[in-house]
C-alpha cells in the first residue's frame, strides 16, 4: 500500500470519527430538545387535568363499562388537552375509568403502581396500535392515575430524516478528507519521488554528483541534504581509493623490480662468488621484509576509521612511557620522555592509539640523526615527537600527512612513506588533530610532530 493511500485512508478515518462524534452529539441535543419540548408539553396538560377546578365532563350518555368507559372531556387552556392525542384515568385496579380520544393507552404495571400510590410519575416512549407515543402517568387527586399519551411520529419522522442527513454528511467528509490527502500525498510525494528517483540513478550508474542541489526548508529539504552529504562522502572515499591504488603500484613497483633484478641475477649466475652472491641475498630479505611492511601498513590504512574497537579508559603517560621504552633498546638515538602535571587519562582506542605513537616514534628514529636527541613530550591529552631535522618549507609541512608524500631530504631514505598518514587517519577517525610544525634551535633546526585527543575526554 502506497503513502498515498495510507495517507488518505487516515485522514478519511480521521474524518469520518469526528463527523460521527459531533453528528451524535448533534443528533442527540436536537433529540434531547425535542422530547423535552413534546415532555413539557405532557406536564403542563397534566397539571390541568389534575386541577380540581375543572370537573370532568362527560361527552357521551351510554353507559360505562370495562371495555367501553365514559368519555370525558374538560375546558383546557392553550397548553392543555388541544395538544394531545389521548387523556385517561386509571383506578387503583388499573381500570380504565375515564377516556378522553378515540383509543385507549396501555396500563403497564407501573401505571397501577402510580395509580395506588407507591410512585409518582412516569414518563416514556411506547409504540402501539401502529405508532410511537409519547406518555406520561401520573398520581391523580381521588381518580387513582392520569394518564397522558401524545403521538411522535412527527417527531421520530423528523430524527430520522436527521439521521439520514448526518450519516450522508459523516460519508461525504469522510470521501472529500480521503481526496484531499491523497492530493495532499501527492504534492507532498513529487520531490520524494524525485529525490527516490535520483538516488535510484545514482546507484545504477555509479554516479554520485547527480542528485539535485534542494534548497527546500522542510524536512524533505534536509532529506536531501543528507543523502547529498552522504554522496559527496562515498563520491570523496571512491576517490581516496583510487589514489590509494595509483599510489601502492607505484610505490610496490620499485621492490617488485628490485627482487626480479636480483632473482634473474642469481639464476643466471649460478656460480657467483660468496661476497655478491650474499649481497645479493641481503637485498633480497630487505626488499622483502620492506614489501611485506608496505603491504601491512596498506591494509591499516584501508581499514582504518572502519573497525570496531571499543573506547577504554588509559592513562597516556604510561601507554608512551611503554613503546618508548621499546625504541630505546634498538635506537641510535637517545630518546627522553617528558609528562606535565595535567591529568593524562584518556577515553579512546586504545591500540589505535598506541598504533599512532609507535609510528611517530619510528618516523623520528627513521630521520633523526644518529647520536642525537629525540625529545617526547605528554601534556594532558597530547603526544608529540621533537627531533633533529632540515628546515622543512611551510609548502611541504601541508602535505606531510599525505600517502606517500616524501620531503626532498627524505627521498633517500627507505620506508614506505604510510607511516605518517596512518597516524593521520587514526586520530581523525577518533576525533582528535594532527599537527607539524618546525622548532628552530640554536645548534640548528628540529622539527614536531604530534597529534592532540579531543577534549571530550575526561
Amino acid at each position: 500500500m502506497s503513502l498515498r493511500v495510507r495517507l488518505a485512508l487516515v485522514l478519511a478515518l480521521f474524518a469520518a470519527l469526528t463527523g460521527a462524534v459531533v453528528a451524535t452529539v448533534a443528533y442527540a441535543t436536537t433529540a434531547r430538545q425535542l422530547m423535552s419540548s413534546v415532555d413539557a408539553s405532557l406536564r403542563s396538560s397534566a397539571v390541568a387535568l389534575r386541577a380540581p377546578t375543572q370537573p370532568l365532563r362527560p361527552i357521551a350518555t351510554t353507559t360505562p363499562t370495562k371495555q367501553h368507559p365514559r368519555r370525558f372531556a374538560r375546558p383546557f387552556r392553550p397548553g392543555g388537552l388541544f395538544q394531545l392525542a389521548i387523556a385517561q384515568t386509571i383506578s387503583a385496579s388499573g381500570t380504565l375509568t375515564q377516556l378522553v380520544g378515540t383509543t385507549a393507552l396501555p396500563v403497564e404495571k407501573r401505571d397501577r403502581e402510580i395509580a395506588n400510590g407507591l410512585a409518582t410519575r412516569w414518563l416514556r416512549t411506547q409504540r402501539f396500535d401502529g405508532s410511537s407515543y409519547r406518555i406520561l402517568t401520573i398520581r391523580d387527586r381521588g381518580y387513582g392515575a392520569i394518564e397522558i399519551g401524545r403521538n411522535i411520529n412527527d417527531v421520530m419522522r423528523s430524527l430520522a430524516v436527521l439521521r439520514r442527513r448526518f450519516i450522508l454528511l459523516v460519508l461525504a467528509a469522510a470521501i472529500a478528507a480521503a481526496a484531499i490527502g491523497y492530493a495532499a500525498a501527492m504534492v507532498l510525494g513529487r520531490p520524494i519521488l524525485r529525490l527516490a528517483r535520483a538516488v535510484a540513478k545514482a546507484g545504477a550508474n555509479n554516479v554520485l554528483d547527480v542528485l539535485p542541489d534542494d534548497q527546500r526548508g522542510d524536512e524533505i529539504g534536509v532529506l536531501a541534504r543528507s543523502f547529498r552529504k552522504t554522496f559527496e562522502a562515498l563520491r570523496r572515499s571512491q576517490a581516496q581509493q583510487r589514489q590509494l591504488i595509483q599510489d601502492a603500484s607505484h610505490e610496490l613497483r620499485t621492490p617488485l623490480t628490485s627482487l626480479r633484478t636480483n632473482i634473474d641475477l642469481l639464476q643466471r649466475y649460478e656460480a657467483l662468488a660468496e661476497p655478491d652472491r650474499s649481497h645479493i641475498l641481503a637485498d633480497l630479505q630487505t626488499e622483502a621484509r620492506e614489501l611485506t611492511d608496505l603491504l601491512d601498513e596498506l591494509v591499516v590504512l584501508a581499514i582504518e576509521g572502519q573497525t570496531d574497537e571499543v573506547e577504554s579508559s588509559f592513562d597516556l603517560r604510561v601507554v608512551a612511557q611503554d613503546l618508548v621504552t621499546r625504541f630505546k633498546g634498538r635506537a641510535s638515538q637517545t630518546l627522553e620522555i617528558s609528562v606535565s602535571s595535567e591529568p593524562t587519562m584518556v577515553v579512546a582506542p586504545q591500540r589505535s592509539v598506541e598504533r599512532a605513537i609507535n609510528n611517530l616514534l619510528d618516523n623520528a628514529v627513521k630521520f633523526a640523526p644518529s647520536g642525537s636527541i629525540i625529545a617526547i613530550t605528554v601534556t594532558g591529552k597530547s603526544f608529540e615527537v621533537t627531533n633533529e631535522a632540515e628546515f622543512i618549507e611551510d609548502s611541504d609541512l601541508e602535505h606531510l600527512f599525505e600517502r606517500f608524500y616524501r620531503t626532498a631530504s627524505a627521498r633517500s631514505f627507505r620506508g614506505s612513506g604510510l607511516g605518517l598518514a596512518i597516524v593521520k587517519d587514526t586520530i581523525t577517525a577518533i576525533g582528535g588533530v594532527t599537527y607539524a610544525h618546525n622548532s628552530p634551535t640554536a645548534s640548528g633546526n628540529s622539527i614536531t610532530i604530534g597529534f592532540r585527543l579531543p577534549e571530550t575526554n575526561p
